[in-house]
């Protein structure tokens, strides 16, 4: 392998593990996003807003689901980096 090829490998390696922090910031946000969900969806219930109550209800359920992707983002980069780099997880 060439030189110029491995400092490559090396960007891309290092990229890969950036993205994936980005995914994990990105988890942290709709963390944040579901406690302000959570109490609004407690003062519209408090106030009989149902139709609010309704729309906060599924706007969990859709932040739920992109913490998901997120999360499956993030595992499949850390998948991409171990594979690149073959380096392991240490055992503990």
């Amino acid at each position: 392998m060439t030189e110029d090829l491995r400092s490559l490998l090396y960007d891309l390696s290092t990229k890969l593990m950036k993205n994936e922090e980005a995914e994990a910031e990105a988890v942290q946000g709709y963390n944040e996003q579901l406690a302000l969900i959570d109490k609004a969806q407690v003062l519209a219930e408090a106030e009989g807003e149902n139709d609010l109550v309704a729309f906060l209800d599924s706007l969990e359920a859709a932040t739920k689901e992109k913490i998901s992707d997120e999360l499956n983002h993030g595992e499949s980069l850390y998948a991409e980096y171990v594979a690149m780099t073959g380096i392991q997880p240490a055992a503990e």
